[in-house]
């Protein structure tokens, strides 16, 4: 099939999300098989995951008043991705693993995920990983360090999945986007 140039940010059915300790290593390509540090969080919402930057600038002028030279002051690159999974492994990333304890299911209840809002605390950097597949076309966005830095609001209504919606900033190396247009040489 031919790639096309036009591409969907559909997130794959095998795992679409994942997280690993920060500084691991992100895969080559796509398609490439992860090592096991990498460990699947939970499935994005149908409304995908949105990359926003965001970058401040300071005009130099000269004594006419003349902008000689833009300068970058600041700048912020975020993903936020809407998860529908209301999980161990979504709660440790979103409220960081230490917030969360599991009990082991007994005789008298099942397995407890006690997950603590407690202010004033971020999780632990870690690094994250989208894949998306189109055809046979993949994207991938990653990035080595990055930290959960907001949460939206959760409703909890009867007509609608929980969805926890984690800002994710990435530090030091940024994100990283990667498209293999799938077309291999024999």
């Amino acid at each position: 099939m031919a790639s096309n140039d036009t591409k969907l940010g559909l997130g794959l059915a095998t795992g679409m999300f994942y997280h690993a300790p920060a500084g691991t290593a992100l895969p080559t390509y796509p398609a490439e098989a992860l090592n096991s540090a990498w460990v699947e969080v939970g499935d994005v919402t149908q409304d995908g995951i949105t990359l926003a930057t965001d970058k401040s600038t300071e005009n130099i002028k000269n004594w006419a008043n003349i902008i000689k030279r833009v300068i970058m002051t600041d700048h912020t690159e975020t993903i936020t991705a809407p998860l529908q999974d209301t999980i161990e492994e979504t709660l440790k990333v979103v409220l960081g693993e230490d917030n969360v304890t599991v009990t082991a299911a007994n005789a008298t209840h099942g397995k407890l995920i006690d997950a603590h809002l407690s202010a004033g605390t971020l999780p632990e950097p870690e690094a994250f990983l989208f894949l998306m597949k189109d055809g046979d076309d993949m994207v991938m966005v990653g990035t080595k360090h990055g930290q959960i830095s907001a949460l939206d609001n959760v409703a909890f209504a009867p007509n609608s999945a929980i969805v926890w919606t984690p800002t994710i900033t990435a530090m030091e190396d940024g994100w990283h986007i990667i498209v293999d247009d799938g077309q291999k040489t024999a």
